[in-house]
């Protein structure tokens, strides 16, 4: 029996923001509510507060955070607000006591990171933030290859970060604006897959950058950079980010270079944005002739669903419960997000080298 299994209750979480992508956290309030309950709902929208609470049977729902934190009974806050916003939000809820769960990207500056941190670690509490590709089978299986040592030693990596913004939102989306969202497709986009190396590689030494804005609907906001990552190991990582893409579909292309293998989430059969990870081993002296799917929950490290949100959430619900610190923490979080600070101030400084400086 599981520790969250073994409870007396479910932990009582708020829903902070109610806009696209609460859409991915509802499930897990759904599928397994004996582990997470949704206790309340909060957006300033007040119809779309209420269509939430409507679903989960809920008495009232709340347009104002603080009185939600006042008045609501509940253990923890899971956070879907626009960037600029998770920073105030997080730390409203963990000075009344409250577990956070926050949607990647963890804050919009590294002292608002380093704040939370501190305040959670203070108060005793749980700080997560969403960074769901850790929570996918096939990226968690691969994890445990890599530590098995069957790619042997990684050399390079690639990842790329496609998308046309104009598909998805139009201007004036907070998305297109660096003060709320903290930049362009490097904090937006790429951190997924920043965030997946570094669970793959460990830290980052240093990042050389360059960025670019080509779509005037982009204020203070990149929507082309490149960016070559040195990590501590000695893998090389080249990184492409375009957020403003003329043709192609959303896509997250992904490459591992290692000793004895190579591993990639190109396409099969027309699907890029949802294109899984393969692999292939040398034979000898002679290439592999075809990549194999790594088939996640196959007796390498299985997860409770093949859905990364559901396993984010039941995660931290976990965490929560046992007092073990999350795959995703704040605390590991702050390595991530200096990388992303890193490759922005290399931008700023025109492509110069800039050392990764991770708060200790």
């Amino acid at each position: 029996m599981t520790a969250w299994e073994n409870a007396q209750k479910p932990l009582a979480v708020g829903l902070v923001g109610c806009g696209a992508i609460s859409g991915a956290h509802l499930p897990a309030y759904r599928m397994y509510p004996e582990r997470v309950r949704l206790a309340a709902v909060c957006d300033t929208r007040e119809d779309a507060a209420a269509k939430v609470a409507r679903e989960f049977g809920l008495e009232r729902h709340y347009t104002d955070l603080a009185e939600m934190l006042a008045e609501a009974p509940i253990d923890a806050v899971d956070i879907c607000l626009p960037h600029h916003l998770h920073y105030p939000a997080a730390l409203a809820a963990l000075k009344v006591g409250k577990h956070v769960l926050v949607e990647k990207p963890f804050a919009v500056s590294m002292a608002e990171c380093v704040e939370l941190v501190e305040t959670a670690q203070a108060k005793g509490l749980t700080l997560m933030v969403a960074q769901v590709q850790r929570y996918t089978p096939e990226y968690r299986n691969l994890k445990v290859l890599i530590d098995r040592g069957e790619l042997g030693a990684i050399h390079h990596a690639r990842i790329d970060g496609i998308q046309n913004l104009h598909d998805y939102a139009e201007p004036p989306h907070w998305l297109y604006h660096g003060e709320t969202a903290g930049g362009g497709g490097i904090i937006s986009v790429l951190v997924h897959k920043i965030d997946l190396l570094r669970y793959f590689l460990g830290e980052a030494r240093r990042v050389t950058a360059l960025g670019k804005t080509a779509d005037p609907a982009f204020r203070d906001a990149e929507d082309y950079a490149v960016a070559l990552i040195e990590f501590e190991n000695g893998a090389l990582v080249d990184v492409f980010s375009c957020y403003s893409a003329a043709a192609l579909p959303y896509s997250e292309m992904f490459w591992l270079f290692g000793e004895k293998a190579v591993v990639h989430t190109l396409p099969s059969e027309g699907e890029w944005s949802r294109s899984q990870p393969r692999i292939a081993y040398r034979s000898g002296t002679k290439s592999g002739r075809a990549f194999k799917d790594i088939v996640g929950g196959a007796g390498v490290d299985t997860l409770p669903t093949d859905q990364p949100f559901v396993n984010e959430i039941l995660h931290f619900a976990e965490c929560v419960t046992t007092g073990r610190e999350p795959i995703s923490s704040g605390r590991d979080n702050l390595g991530t997000m200096a990388v992303i600070f890193a490759i922005y101030e290399s931008m700023r400084l025109g492509g110069q080298p800039v050392e990764v400086k991770r708060p200790r």
